[in-house]
């Protein structure tokens, strides 16, 4: 059985409730499944991530972060050139989640003291900005997290899993090639199901059928390229959709707007 690896930290970063980390990544790069003793706040100033739980899938776009809990096994996929700051922190400093993870709007201020963790001065003993910004950062985190559990109840970004292997690696194997069209059926003769179980299936483990499903992925898919400055003629045609009309149509009934009035937000 795949056993994730715990990534720890050593003793001189131990004492502190938040650690912070800056990372770059090239478009594609991969990060296998891990967990930490510690929460972890993922944000990224550039480029798209992909967050993959067991129970779910996360797209983070553009001024959005991801608090994934303690000891929660995840994965990274990441999207156009990343720009990565996260911080590790200490379980106790934070109020225990009711959800495995928890997208959070970035503010101005938000952002302005995610991006402070990493100025050089912060590491010198005698500059006490460290013990101002720690504590802000932890009381802004908390109170997004309040603030938003209204929002979120009525409108998860959480794409579900299913747990079954089955179904699990149907999943799978949608979120490598999202423009596939092969149906139920066809997944049921590989998997040796009957399509009526596997149907049976998703909507018990997802709450969806299978096509809803295999739309929200691409629309999720659709909104990462989009935000990358991907052309609304690629997109729609790398996600499997039969032309630019029908993908700009599922894009605004899902979005309230255009694949192309959502690009220009990015630029």
């Amino acid at each position: 059985m795949h056993k994730p690896k715990l990534q720890t930290y050593g003793d001189t970063m131990a004492a502190r409730k938040v650690i912070a980390q800056e990372i770059e990544y090239s478009d594609g790069a991969h990060e296998i499944a891990h967990l930490h003793h510690r929460m972890q706040l993922i944000y990224a100033t550039t480029g798209i991530v992909r967050v993959v739980t067991p129970l779910g899938l996360w797209m983070l776009t553009p001024g959005h972060a991801l608090l994934i809990g303690s000891q929660v096994e995840h994965e990274l996929h990441m999207v156009g050139e990343v720009s990565m700051r996260t911080l590790y922190i200490e379980p106790d400093s934070l109020p225990q989640q009711t959800h495995d993870c928890r997208v959070i709007a970035v503010g101005e201020l938000l952002r302005a003291t995610i991006l402070g963790m990493f100025d050089p001065g912060l590491d010198d003993p005698a500059d006490s900005r460290n013990a101002l910004i720690v504590p802000l950062i932890l009381r802004l985190l908390q109170d997004a997290d309040n603030r938003d559990e209204a929002a979120q109840d009525t409108h998860d970004a959480r794409l579900p899993l299913p747990v079954s292997p089955r179904l699990r690696s149907i999943c799978d194997s949608l979120v490598a090639q999202p423009s596939s069209s092969d149906t139920l059926e066809r997944w049921a003769e590989r998997v040796g199901a009957s399509s009526r179980t596997l149907a049976r299936m998703f909507r018990d483990e997802t709450g969806m059928t299978f096509g809803q499903w295999r739309e929200q992925l691409r629309l999720a898919e659709a909104m990462s390229k989009l935000s990358v400055g991907h052309a609304v003629a690629q997109v729609a045609q790398d996600l499997g959709y039969a032309d630019v009309r029908t993908f700009t149509v599922m894009f605004r009934r899902a979005f309230g707007s255009t694949p192309q009035q959502f690009r220009q937000r990015f630029r």
